[in-house]
């Protein structure tokens, strides 16, 4: 499985197909989508992305003074869900962000996934929040890049 960098056109379908699926919401875009810092990844199975991810540097919002880049995005086909390819999606942004040299890695987690993101090493932060695009409860996770 290899992880590519790839135009935020060829992943929305995937977005809009997983994180939309049974939500109010009909669109997928991101404000922060067309950011000069956003990075859209992907992996892609018989020329079809099957795994996608967009990571923008942005402040954590309860340490908005440390260096900081947010997971946003992040889908796998359904089919194809807890197979591994998230964990190796989330593996290549983590090192896009040490490379970048940020202290925290964070996102807007829903609570379906939140298991997900503990087996990989990042902490729940905060309260439960309704995210208004999907009404599902969410939380922020966060994961320190100086202690992993």
């Amino acid at each position: 499985m290899e992880v590519e960098q790839l135009p935020l056109d060829d992943i929305m379908a995937l977005r809009l197909a997983v994180l939309r699926a049974d939500t109010p919401s009909s669109s997928a875009h991101y404000a922060e989508d067309t950011d000069p810092t956003a990075v859209h990844l992907g992996i892609r199975q018989d020329g079809v992305v099957v795994a996608c991810s967009t990571w923008i540097v942005r402040p954590f919002p309860p340490n908005i003074s440390t260096p900081a880049m947010q997971l946003k995005g992040m889908a796998v086909v359904q089919h194809l869900q807890s197979q591994g390819l998230g964990a190796v999606i989330l593996a290549a942004g983590i090192q896009r962000a040490i490379a970048q040299s940020k202290a925290i890695v964070w996102a807007r987690a829903r609570d379906s996934a939140i298991a997900f993101y503990q087996r990989n090493g990042f902490s729940v932060v905060g309260d439960m929040f309704v995210d208004d695009a999907t009404g599902m409860p969410h939380h922020l996770v966060m994961l320190d890049l100086t202690t992993s």
